[in-house]
């Protein structure tokens, strides 16, 4: 059953901020889906049937995490344990082996699809088993095999710190996405639920929701940064792929900051050099692999705008067995 789209106009302040600083030649605007009024680009439209009947496989592993929370990062690790640490393959660009479910939706530009190899839904449908495959969508928006359980593919659900996580994205947003307004215009949408793929809450509870299936497995941000190889050891365990002392090791090496800036397969320079030079969406130039440290939101983030956040953030987990932050 497909949901609800309602295009965004002007209603309202939250509104006029994401259609004056968050549009572009390539997405001229947004729509609201679904009851939780989930923000996505507007040709989600286009999109909403093919994602809906996605023909998933029981043996796909799937990541799903709202955008910055560190998915390309996670994706590395995953792609390599189900493809037992083959470094060769793994040159490949990483947006091709892992390849993000909705991309289609994000811009709206033949020219765009055809310098990214076509449309991405078909490169998916068409891939070669196993596939690693990682959304940012809300649960309710996802293939509807994986929500009503006729497909058991691994899920791994990826959470961060949404201080950090907004931003990352107001970041990449400037780098990627033609992002034309301020830190505190692009917190207002954060906070009111108006930046892509929020309401930041609505999506985070609606993943999380889904923790205590078998073919599920939580992690966060900070577990990753904390202590990577028990986060590596507790992935191959749930893949059912063990590995060795000595393989746990090389692939923590290969997953360190330093190694994924200078690695051209994970970096996305080429993909954020097209973005700038052709497309002119770049409103400031920076990395896509940037800081991947945690606090990194106080290289940014004013007291003031800092305290909403962690009123907002007490607001929405009070009552609720929600405690990774």
């Amino acid at each position: 059953m497909s949901v609800s789209i309602k295009d965004i106009g002007n209603d309202t302040k939250l509104d006029q901020i994401l259609k004056r600083e968050f549009t572009n030649p390539l997405r001229t605007g947004y729509v609201e889906v679904g009851e939780d009024k989930v923000c996505l680009p507007i040709y989600y439209k286009n999109y909403e049937e093919r994602i809906r009947k996605f023909e998933v496989r029981d043996d796909d592993v799937f990541l799903f995490g709202l955008a910055k929370t560190g998915t390309t990062w996670c994706h590395e690790m995953l792609w390599l344990i189900v493809n037992d640490l083959n470094y060769e393959a793994a040159k490949e660009i990483s947006f091709f082996r892992c390849p993000l479910l909705e991309t289609d939706i994000l811009y709206d530009n033949t020219s765009f699809k055809e310098a990214m190899g076509g449309e991405f839904l078909n490169r998916i449908e068409t891939s070669k088993r196993p596939r690693c495959i990682k959304s940012h969508l809300h649960w309710s928006l996802l293939p509807e095999q994986i929500r009503n359980g006729s497909r058991k593919p691994k899920i791994v659900l990826l959470f961060r710190n949404p201080k950090d996580t907004c931003v990352s994205h107001y970041h990449q947003s400037r780098a990627t996405a033609g992002y034309k307004g301020t830190f505190e215009e692009f917190s207002e949408l954060y906070l009111g639920g108006r930046a892509p793929y929020g309401p930041y809450w609505k999506s985070v509870f609606s993943l999380w929701e889904q923790r205590s299936k078998p073919n599920v497995l939580v992690i966060t941000y900070n577990e990753m940064k904390e202590n990577l190889q028990k986060v590596i050891k507790k992935v191959a365990r749930f893949l059912k792929k063990p590995l060795t002392d000595e393989q746990i090791q090389e692939l923590e090496e290969h997953l360190s900051i330093s190694s994924m800036k200078n690695n051209s397969a994970v970096n996305l320079k080429e993909l954020y050099k097209l973005v700038d030079e052709k497309y002119k969406l770049t409103t400031a130039k920076t990395e896509f692999i940037r800081a991947g440290k945690v606090g990194d939101y106080k290289s940014l983030m004013t007291p003031e705008v800092s305290a909403k956040f962690d009123a907002w953030i007490k607001e929405n987990i009070s009552g609720t067995d929600f405690n990774l932050f």
